[in-house]
């Protein structure tokens, strides 16, 4: 690229005013987030190649990443971007499903080794019957794999189908705040079915799958806002920065959760007063501090209030 031996300095950042405007934006918020050699605009440039044109921005292979250097962020248009994300769910999801499979086996083998615990074999008793683990899990409308985490503490068969019971009877399909699309309704309702088990009974009825929603969506939306706040994107400045975060992964994901959440809020009065915009860290620390206590009870005075 003959522009970056030919021109001085200020003349590069003038010709190529975009990708200088990122470049110093960069700089200017994330501070060390860049690394050594890329602070340097003409090997920002020369690495990462002029912008495509309109409508491109610079994203991050990795959205969790806090470091822009070689390797780690491409030119993207909308759609471009779009399919990476996609690609990069799919692995991000196989890579946890993975993870979870290997806790999965180690519980399992650690829950064998302590004796008169049920195991994950291939039979257990239900109803007065010796029956395999699928047809419990059948019972139950959860995965096979799922039955380790549900089995703990003691819990038997019998104690999961009067559970299963107790959980659909807080389903409501119709429920505004529910994905659309059914296959995503229909594994939102089985991770709860799975989820609402390991609940202590005096809490299976405040366990809604309601408040299993907020317990998800709302730490993704604190997520998606801190990431456009590092990016500058939260409350942007001028067309082409709003351009931006319009097009950002993170803020999809946050308005696409924004309505379903205030709609949940409402169905539980002790959330519904709080605002999603200037409470979201207080609600987020205050829901998950119930879901740990609805999974293993109080701790500490003052500790019953959701």
């Amino acid at each position: 690229m003959q522009d970056l031996k030919n021109l001085t300095l200020p003349t590069l950042a003038k010709k190529y005013e975009r990708e200088s405007n990122i470049h110093r934006n960069i700089m200017m918020t994330r501070g060390t987030g860049i690394t050594g050699n890329w602070r340097d605009f003409r090997t920002f440039l020369n690495e990462l190649g002029p912008c495509p044109g309109e409508g491109f921005n610079l994203v991050l292979l990795n959205r969790y990443e806090r470091t822009y250097g070689p390797g780690k962020a491409r030119w993207m248009n909308a759609a471009q971007q779009k399919k990476h994300e996609e690609e990069f769910d799919k692995q991000l999801a196989a890579k946890a499903a993975e993870q979870n499979k290997l806790l999965m086996q180690a519980q399992a083998l650690k829950t064998a080794k302590m004796g008169g615990v049920p195991t994950m074999g291939q039979w257990t008793s239900m109803g007065g019957r010796t029956v395999g683990y699928s047809e419990v899990a059948k019972r139950l409308n959860i995965p096979v794999s799922a039955l380790s985490k549900t089995l703990r503490d003691g819990r038997t068969a019998d104690d999961l189908v009067k559970r299963a019971g107790s959980a659909d009877e807080l389903i409501d399909r119709k429920a505004p705040w529910l994905p659309p699309e059914e296959n995503k309704k229909d594994s939102f309702l089985e991770a709860f079915r799975v989820w609402h088990m390991q609940v202590l009974p005096p809490y299976s009825r405040a366990a809604t799958p309601t408040f299993l929603f907020l317990f998800i969506a709302l730490p993704m939306m604190k997520e998606c806002r801190d990431e456009l706040i590092d990016l500058n994107l939260w409350t942007p400045l001028g067309h082409r920065a709003e351009a931006a975060r319009d097009a950002h992964v993170a803020w999809k994901k946050y308005t696409e959760l924004m309505p379903r959440a205030q709609a949940a809020m409402m169905e539980i009065p002790i959330y519904a007063s709080y605002s999603l915009l200037s409470e979201l860290d207080k609600l987020c620390e205050r829901i998950v501090t119930a879901e740990s206590r609805f999974r293993a009870g109080p701790k500490g005075p003052g500790a019953q209030a959701a």
